[in-house]
């Protein structure tokens, strides 16, 4: 960015955190506007950004369905650090509705379902008739024969006339910019050998460090091995829906009324998560240790422990790199962190920070 002179970015708010933390950030004043959309924008990480950059930051929503973003929020430098920062109001030729149950729309401060009309909504789901019915429904409010889109969000309008986004009305989650369905998680967790239910949470117990867990509930003389469940989870399901770790348990916890008590889920013991017993034989080795057990939250961390495994996740990732420069020295590119991830593996492969890198050009635009 630097470099290039880029003077507009569009990132999820968690690769926001990963790229503010990176000391060199504060050089990209070329930055004139920075877009956020794709999870929800902390309050906290608005007034960082504005402490590291002199650029604009807007606060976006949307869904697919809509093609893409819809409504927009300008973030300003006097925006409240406590409060996080509305969704804005619609774009251009997009209507947007807050309703209840009855389709009726909702006053000022009364939370509602989240529905949206206009130009940018998708015609339905391909060869997916049911689905398109139910969350593609006509408009009452809208020109005739005008469509609407159920989203699935509760907001609620602001006194100004703001949007504010109050969470999902089922299970469904962002993670790091994704799509998760929990209950699909949970399926294919509960199918696992040994296991006779399952939950799966998204937690923070490290602020700003969101990790998907998941509970298995194993059946009586079954032992979990968390790493087995985990490989065959890999197997039917994205990396990115695959927990972090998998803990057993006896039994869910339940509220009084028999529903499932997410607070009182227990957190993932990390302690001695590392299975390598191999200890540092290097200076520069000793260094990457160190630099896995931070960013990953661990106490220590052997030499042939594999970061994703541990827990690590490509946000993780582009954080150790930072470290590795700041602390080290050295350069190592995304890539070489997902083929190498141990220590030992990723001690071999850093690179001095004198290489050169390649130059970028702009690409003409040709016709065929």
């Amino acid at each position: 960015m630097e470099n290039e002179g880029v003077t507009t970015v569009h990132f999820v708010p968690s690769m926001l955190d990963a790229f503010l933390s990176e000391p060199s950030a504060e050089r990209c004043v070329s930055l004139r506007r920075v877009f956020c959309s794709g999870e929800a924008l902390p309050a906290h990480l608005v007034t960082r950004f504005h402490s590291v950059l002199p650029a604009q930051l807007h606060n976006l929503y949307g869904p697919t369905e809509a093609t893409v973003d819809v409504t927009f929020h300008p973030c300003t430098t006097d925006s409240d650090p406590h409060i996080t920062p509305p969704i804005g109001r619609p774009i251009a030729n997009t209507r947007v509705y807050v309703l209840d149950a009855g389709l009726r729309p909702v006053p000022p401060g009364v939370a509602g379902e989240l529905y949206l009309a206009g130009a940018g909504l998708a015609r339905g789901y391909l060869n997916r008739p049911g689905l398109t019915a139910e969350r593609f429904t006509a408009d009452p409010y809208g020109p005739a024969g005008a469509r609407m889109y159920r989203t699935g969000d509760l907001a609620s309008w602001n006194a100004d006339g703001t949007l504010r986004y109050l969470g999902r009305t089922d299970d469904q989650v962002k993670l790091r910019g994704f799509r998760i369905e929990l209950g699909e998680i949970e399926a294919a967790l509960a199918a696992c050998p040994g296991v006779a239910g399952a939950a799966v949470v998204i937690r923070e117990d490290r602020p700003g460090d969101h990790r998907l867990v998941g509970y298995a509930v194993t059946e009586e003389g079954a032992v979990l091995d968390q790493q087995d469940v985990r490989t065959r989870l890999g197997r039917s399901l994205p990396e990115y829906m695959v927990p972090t770790a998998v803990v057993a348990l006896g039994g869910l916890p339940l509220t009084p009324n028999g529903k499932l008590d997410r607070k009182a889920l227990p957190a993932p013991d990390h302690t001695g998560a590392g299975t390598s017993t191999r200890s540092p034989r290097n200076g520069r080795e000793e260094a990457l240790a160190g630099l896995f057990a931070e960013v990953l939250g661990l106490e220590s961390v052997g030499i042939d422990d594999n970061f994703f495994e541990l827990g690590g996740h490509s946000l993780l990732a582009t954080r150790l790199i930072g470290r590795i420069r700041t602390v080290v020295g050295a350069e190592v590119d995304l890539r070489t962190v997902f083929t190498k991830p141990t220590v030992a593996e990723l001690a071999e492969n850093l690179k001095s920070p004198g290489r050169a890198r390649p130059k970028l050009r702009p690409r003409s635009r040709e016709t065929t």
